[in-house]
This record gives C-alpha cells, structure tokens and sequence, in this order.
C-alpha cells in the first residue's frame, strides 16, 4: 500500500472518530472504536473497520453507523483535503473477535 493511502487511512480513522463522538448516540454502556481504515488506492471507498463492547451491542451500533453514513461523509468531507472523499463502508472487526477467542483458548490451556 502506498505511503499516501497510509496517511489517508490514518487521518479518516483520526478524524471520523471526532465525527463519531460528536454526532452519534449509542446506547447507554456502548463502547465504539475505529479498529483500523482500509482506503481503495482511487479514494472512493473506504472500509472503516469497528470493535463494539460489549459484544451485544454489535448489530445495534453497525446499523446507527450504516444509517448515519451519508452524514458522516458529509463531515469528514470537510478535513479531508482530496479530490474525492470515500464512501464509508462500517465492518465489524473479526480479526478482533479472532484475537479474543485465541486468548481465552490460551487461558483454557493454562
């Protein structure tokens, strides 16, 4: 991946996290963090990457996002200095379910 799609993974995952605190309501207790951005190399998708706790809250929070998308894009297209500002496409984060699930298999085998 080149240097400049690093920087702009690195500064939507900065600023859209702003954004998010600001804007959005979760439910009460809901813990929301932007894990990591995958940015095509045109700049017209991005994949934004979330961890959700407690876990039940998942479906829940991916579906506040995925409704507040087209605001969101809005508001990052002000600090983003590019000809394009990427669609914003919210995933949940398996890799961080993957890590969660090795460790307590660890813990199992201690």
């Amino acid at each position: 991946m080149s240097e400049r799609i690093n920087k702009i993974n690195e500064l939507i995952k900065q600023k859209l996290g702003q954004i998010i605190i600001r804007e959005i309501e979760f439910p009460e207790n809901c813990l929301l963090t932007i894990t990591r951005v995958e940015t095509t190399p045109d700049i017209k998708t991005s994949k934004i990457f979330v961890s959700v706790l407690p876990d039940k809250f998942r479906g829940t929070a991916l579906e506040i996002l995925r409704k507040n998308s087209r605001n969101l894009h809005k508001l990052l297209q002000k600090h983003l200095r590019t000809k394009f500002t990427p669609n914003l496409n919210f995933l949940i984060d398996e890799q961080e379910i993957f890590a969660s699930e090795v460790d307590k298999l660890l813990d199992e085998l201690k």
